[in-house]
Parts: C-alpha cells; sequence; structure tokens
C-alpha cells in the first residue's frame, strides 16, 4: 500500500497522539514541539502570504488532508 505524502504526515501526526479534533491553540507545547519536528522533517514551508507560525499552519494543513 502506497501512502501519499499528505496520509504519511497524517499518519505520523496522529501516531504522536496529536488530536486534530481540538483548534491549534489548546495543544500541549510538546504537542506543538512535536508537529514542528514532523513539519521540519517533511519540509514543510508556510505560505508567504499566511498570518501564523509555521506549526498552526502545518497543523491546519494536515487537518484539512483528511
Amino acid at each position: 500500500m502506497n501512502l501519499t505524502k499528505r496520509e504519511a504526515l497524517r499518519w505520523m501526526a496522529s501516531m504522536s497522539g496529536i488530536d486534530f479534533r481540538k483548534d491549534y491553540h489548546q495543544l500541549r507545547s510538546s504537542e506543538v514541539d512535536t508537529l514542528l519536528m514532523i513539519a521540519k522533517r517533511a519540509g514543510y514551508r508556510k505560505p508567504a502570504t499566511a498570518s501564523g507560525s509555521r506549526g498552526r499552519c502545518f497543523f491546519y494543513y494536515l487537518q484539512r488532508a483528511k
């Protein structure tokens, strides 16, 4: 079974215990740190026009990638 990049990233994040039903601001700092580590490994860059942190943009990117 092949996974797309989005599916693989979402799987990685869900395996680390991040609950995507929450709002980003409800995450614990350890969850945010894990999310940032996954974003860095994935080479994720937030859009130039985005207003917000890389972690927040990545969280909502994964949340939309259901």
